[in-house]
């Protein structure tokens, strides 16, 4: 139980810090110029998505009992790896 809650934990923490980046790239994208704001909104289009996915994938895992939850933390991971891969490219296309 506790071996759960600690990963759940970790997975909000981690989500915050994105989201967190997440907004900072929207908040560029407002002042880019309008030949890069196509190409942008693209790549936070996409982001969302991603992040969409994850939560699906979060909030299975939230809901799951202790038995199942094993199970589903190995899909949430890898979304949650592509999740923050694409964050991070994203962000280094930003700069």
């Amino acid at each position: 139980m506790e071996k759960r809650k600690l990963y759940l934990e970790k997975i909000e923490a981690n989500l915050a810090k994105y989201n967190a980046k997440l907004a900072v790239m929207k908040a560029e994208v407002a002042v880019a110029k309008a030949d890069m704001k196509l190409e942008y909104l693209s790549q936070m289009d996409n982001l969302e998505k991603k992040r969409d996915a994850f939560m699906v994938k979060y909030e299975q895992l939230k809901e799951s009992g202790e038995l199942g939850w094993e199970d589903l933390k190995v899909g949430t991971e890898k979304s949650w790896n592509e999740l923050k891969e694409s964050i991070e490219k994203g962000i280094s296309r930003f700069k």
